[in-house]
């Protein structure tokens, strides 16, 4: 690892003002430090300041409103989150996703913000957030402002956050009739490895016609909402399984894998297909 200056604001509009600087070179951000710590220690990345978000309060929020929703805040770690009961009891697919990344005790450390803020396409939170239709609300010099989620991510490792900009947090909002969800993960072991394949399905009863929420990730250069099955699936309470032979052949037309060394292109197409399927009828068998 390099040397590096560590700055450690109290303030959002001092670690603002600490980014907007940048006299001395590149700045970042550290929040979890699970991503950041081993890509310095890889000389993957060479900040010349470090900005530590630790010492600012209202980053720690987590909240439900019953109203509104939930609020994640960038210093919220994934423990944290996934056992928030309302997170249990309203929002299964997140949970899923929580449980699902990494380790216990890299959990108790790794916030959901930074999984999302390091764009990786195999990135456990992006699917089940973005199935959920969630928003991140960015702090910057010119003020405050709101991106949905599926706009935010533009590529690998790449969002829309300018150099001076911060993640305040990340709202998922309330759906009034939400019943059902899941987030399902293909890898090659059960802790401490990145996603093959990631799938998360959602589904909400608004009057008793479903409408249904399906995310893919690992499988594309950043995690992708699968639109056309969605409206396959929409208003159908009980899918056959013509329709979900049909609704996964449209999952994998919409994906573009990679092969690497966890798995090749052909096998994550499949695998797509396979977990849609699943997580579909997962989340039919188990709604409420």
């Amino acid at each position: 690892m390099l040397p590096f200056k560590l700055e450690q604001p109290v303030t959002l509009e001092e670690a603002v003002s600490m980014l907007s600087d940048g006299a001395d070179g590149p700045v970042m951000l550290k929040a979890g430090g699970t991503d950041l710590i081993p890509w310095m220690n890889k000389f993957l990345v060479h900040p010349q300041t470090l900005v530590d978000l630790s010492g600012i309060p209202c980053l720690s929020m987590l909240e439900y409103r019953p109203d509104d929703g939930l609020y994640i805040g960038a210093l919220a770690t994934v423990n944290c989150v996934a056992k928030l009961p309302q997170v249990h009891a309203l929002f299964p697919a997140l949970e899923d996703a929580c449980l699902s990344h990494s380790d216990q005790l890299i959990r108790n450390k790794a916030t959901v913000v930074g999984n999302v803020c390091a764009a990786v396409p195999s990135g456990d939170m992006i699917p089940a957030l973005m199935a959920y239709d969630a928003s991140v609300h960015i702090a910057g010099p010119s003020g405050e402002t709101d991106v949905p989620l599926e706009e935010f991510i533009v590529g690998p490792r790449r969002t829309v956050l300018k150099k001076n900009e911060i993640v305040v947090y990340i709202k998922v909002p309330a759906h009034p009739g939400l019943f059902s969800g899941c987030y399902l993960k293909l890898g090659r072991r059960n802790a401490l490895d990145l996603a093959q394949v990631g799938v998360a399905c959602v589904v909400r009863d608004m009057a008793s016609d479903p409408l249904y929420s399906i995310a893919c990730g690992a499988v594309a250069p950043r995690v992708l909402r699968i639109k056309d099955a969605e409206e396959m699936l929409k208003g159908v309470k009980r899918p056959d399984s013509a329709l979900l032979e049909k609704v996964a052949e449209a999952a994998m037309n919409a994906v573009s894998p990679i092969s690497d060394v966890r798995a090749s292109m052909e096998y994550r197409r499949d695998q797509v297909g396979e977990l849609v399927k699943r997580a579909v009828t997962v989340c039919m068998t188990s709604r409420q």
